[in-house]
């Protein structure tokens, strides 16, 4: 699954970060900001026009990302009810 297709407010965890070919400097970069595998994030926000650029929380930070870096990132799905456990 990919970031885009979350809703506003689901939150998921990081699967996969593609990094071949011309990807490979955006990849890093998405590393370097706190993005890797099992990390959780939750989508915040989608801008007005397209939905880009997106606003995403990744531990304590809020990152925007454009749909470009964004679809290079593999997402799964946390369910609500595994958040709230998780929290407590």
């Amino acid at each position: 699954m990919q970031i885009e297709d979350l809703k506003v407010g689901q939150t998921a965890s990081v699967v996969k970060i593609r990094e071949t070919g011309t990807h490979a400097a955006e990849a890093l970069r998405l590393r370097e900001m706190g993005f890797d595998e099992g990390i959780e994030i939750e989508l915040l926000h989608r801008g007005l026009i397209g939905g880009c650029p997106i606003a995403l929380r990744v531990g304590s930070n809020v990152i925007a990302l454009r749909k470009v870096a964004s679809r290079l990132i593999e997402v799964n799905v946390i369910p609500a009810g595994v958040q709230a456990e998780a929290a407590e």
